[in-house]
């Protein structure tokens, strides 16, 4: 008798193991059907985002006209720091074309998940409104070429890659560092 009670007992606990690590199984669908990393939160537009972390995501105010608006994406990383990625893609193509990238309550780079690690080809400082930014050529795992630019600001620091000039971007950042307190 005493036997058949663990048996049951077991098996119950079995049951209930499978239960929970299904529930974790269906929560990750969603994410992965939309390739989202491992533990990126995934918003359906930036007042979401900003109700969601408490905070003001920074935009810029130049768009060239090669932009689409609204972005296709925002997603959060929950850090430390958290971070935010706003994805923006082609206004004739559905191709990502700007990433904006920012920490929020402290300096840390763009988290892998937010913006995947690209082979650098060559770097340089630029300034950005007035403050001293890396401007850098790399090459993505898709193997295109584009340029980032990242710089500090307050205790935020911002990383955009662009698919376009290089002159493009720095106008884009320059309007984002301009609307900035």
């Amino acid at each position: 008798m005493r036997t058949s009670r663990r048996a049951i007992v077991g098996s119950w606990l079995l049951v209930v193991a499978g239960f929970f690590v299904g529930l974790r199984a269906v929560d990750r669908v969603p994410a992965l059907l939309a390739g989202t990393p491992h533990g990126v939160r995934v918003y359906t537009s930036i007042e979401e985002a900003e109700r969601a972390l408490g905070a003001r995501i920074w935009l810029p105010a130049y768009y060239p006209d090669s932009l689409a608006w609204p972005p296709a994406r925002v997603d959060a990383w929950p850090g430390p720091p958290v971070s935010v990625a706003v994805h923006i893609g082609g206004r004739r193509d559905t191709r990502e074309r700007l990433v904006v990238v920012q920490s929020i309550g402290g300096r840390a780079g763009a988290p892998p998940p937010l913006l995947p690690p690209a082979q650098v080809l060559a770097t340089a400082e630029v300034v950005v409104g007035d403050r001293t930014a890396l401007l850098t050529r790399v090459v993505a795992g898709d193997g295109e070429v584009m340029h980032d630019v990242s710089w500090e600001h307050g205790e935020r620091r911002l990383t955009l890659r662009f698919h376009g000039p290089v002159e493009q971007l720095l106008l884009i950042a320059g309007s984002l560092e301009r609307t900035q307190p």
